[in-house]
């Protein structure tokens, strides 16, 4: 092997109290990748790419980063930029053709973990297109920023994160709007969900108080009354909602089931990459009771999901209805999906929370859903696993 110490950074000390440094290694030409024929680019020339060496007191060197710049897409302006600091690793990258892209990823060196993702993603010749989406992978949550698709002339990129004083909100200014998208989490190896599993501390839920979500109709419920949401995605055509709402329900007019404690699930159906301010004709409305009867809602006809519902317990003791939802299509929820619940007080509608905002009685941004699968693969981070019934963090 040919390969040098290009640099050495000092990294503070560990929680442990034990010194914490990352060392920079340059790899020679003829230890490139298996893949890259012709290495990974430095500069001007080529090599063999470049590792990043967690060195933690007298533990054993453990690698972090292997990085072998190929260009990373057809236009070939990938670059890498590695920051270190006290107990912390930052890693950018960006790359891409027409579609370009960047990425921001932070790591804790001990424990090694990825804790935050900020994501960027624009056509270069589309100023309506752009998708920021920030992850924090200690709690799952995911936010995302777009461009609103009807303005003119926005500028191409992305949109920009608001400043710490800023709240988030499902409209950020009169070009930008917010949501937060339904998460893929990682499963261990090849597990799969089984009907009876509870969704626990795997993702955060939105409540009816605005917890992670948005108010879209009435007032927020007291917090000792607030219904928890919890959904996940399982591949392209797959939701898992889970709803706790302390709320009894009270019976419902005949033949009305708005007034009843419902989910209302958006799918876009634009097939142009574009997700926001659609037009009623480029979504597709379904309503879903909590006893698992599906209702046809407005917006383009398509074909609803089957429903399979079970109670549960979930990580609090409390009281759950799951159900999973699974479209025909394999790829049904490919272009976005903002998801409602709607919780009633004394037989009638009280209030609607949604993950995105709304306008004209539709939702304003129907985002895609965002798989976490481990960043990098050395790191557990945004994976999940079943215990005891209950879907938790790793």
């Amino acid at each position: 092997m040919t390969c040098k110490v290009e640099k050495t950074y000092e990294a503070g000390r560990s929680p442990a109290d034990t010194p914490l440094s990352v060392v920079e290694i340059r790899l020679g030409l003829a230890d490139k990748p298996k893949d890259q024929d012709e290495g990974c680019i430095n500069g001007n020339g080529r090599d063999g790419g470049v590792e990043y060496w967690l060195l933690d007191g007298t533990a054993m060197p453990k690698q972090v980063l292997q990085l072998c710049n190929d260009g990373y897409g057809m236009a070939g302006v990938g670059e890498d930029e590695v920051e270190v600091g006290p107990n912390r690793l930052v890693h950018r990258q960006s790359g891409g053709s027409s579609w370009r892209w960047s990425m921001e990823v932070t790591y804790s060196l001990s424990p090694f973990r990825a804790l935050t993702e900020q994501d960027c993603s624009y056509h270069n010749v589309s100023e309506q297109s752009g998708t920021l989406t920030d992850i924090d992978y200690r709690t799952r949550l995911v936010r995302a920023l777009a461009k609103d698709s009807t303005r003119r002339d926005p500028g191409v990129g992305c949109p920009s994160w608001p400043k710490p004083s800023q709240a988030f909100a499902a409209r950020i200014d009169a070009e930008t709007v917010g949501a937060y998208p339904v998460v893929a989490p990682g499963l261990s190896g090849k597990a799969a969900i089984p009907a009876g599993t509870a969704l626990g501390n795997c993702i955060p839920g939105m409540t009816t108080a605005g917890d992670n979500g948005f108010v879209v109709w009435g007032k927020p419920a007291p917090a000792d009354q607030a219904a928890e949401i919890r959904t996940i995605g399982v591949g392209s055509n797959t939701l898992i909602v889970q709803v706790f709402d302390p709320v009894p329900a009270a019976a419902p007019p005949a033949g009305s089931w708005i007034h009843q404690p419902h989910l209302e699930i958006w799918v876009g159906q634009n097939g142009e990459e574009i997700n926001t301010m659609l037009p009623l004709g480029q979504m597709t409305q379904t309503g879903v009771t909590l006893d698992g009867a599906v209702h046809r809602g407005v917006g383009k006809p398509n074909p609803p999901p089957s429903v399979e519902r079970w109670a549960s317990r979930d990580e609090r003791g409390r009281p759950v209805v799951v159900l999973r939802l699974v479209w025909p299509h394999e790829f049904a929820l490919i272009n976005g999906v903002t998801v409602v619940y709607s919780q009633a007080e004394a037989g009638k509608q009280a209030r609607l929370v949604a993950t995105a905002g709304f306008a004209g009685n539709r939702p304003i941004y129907v985002p895609d859903v965002q798989t976490l699968s481990g960043r990098p693969s050395t790191s557990d981070s945004g994976l999940c696993r079943v215990q005891l019934g209950v879907l938790v963090a790793n």
